[in-house]
């Protein structure tokens, strides 16, 4: 698998997949209210035409972007529950505070998908993803090295 392959759980590549399919109907409105705005006439004071461009090139930008991300999507099935993998929760505790939290790990186009996510490329991402229920991650802070024991993988 390259780099540059996005990585998605399930959930979140069908997540994507809607939204390019919705953004794929909003282009079709979009080119309608291009085509009424340029049969108004006079192109250089036709604030709806230029209104109408400007909204399908924003459309069409996110519709190439995810399109190219959704290709080559490598998508991070949840069989293995013995280690911190990709879309599946983890209980940790923090061992200065003895307080516990949930992180799910996601890649970074699901985190507005996910309760309680973590970017694979986040700091606490990189260091508990391949971690076991007893490990201890150590990760390197602003205010000096927080420690976590990995409690639990899984719901």
């Amino acid at each position: 698998m390259s780099s540059l392959q996005a990585q998605f759980t399930r959930e979140g590549f069908e997540k994507l997949k809607a939204q390019l399919e919705e953004l794929k109907t909003q282009r079709v409105t979009i080119r309608e209210e291009v085509k009424e705005a340029r049969e108004l006439g006079d192109l250089k004071e036709n604030a709806g035409y230029h209104a109408a461009r400007e909204a399908q090139g924003i459309i069409e930008a996110r519709i190439n972007s995810l399109e190219a991300r959704l290709e080559d999507a490598v998508i991070v099935d949840n069989l293995s529950l013995d280690e911190v993998v990709l879309g599946v929760p983890v209980r940790v505790k923090n061992l200065s505070t003895q307080t516990e939290r949930f992180y799910t790990i996601v890649g970074s186009e699901e985190m507005e998908f996910t309760e309680n996510a973590a970017s694979e490329e986040s700091p606490i991402g990189q260091v508990l993803v391949g971690k076991r229920v007893g490990d201890i991650a150590e990760i390197q802070g602003p205010a000096g090295t927080v420690r976590f024991e990995i409690l639990g993988i899984g719901a």
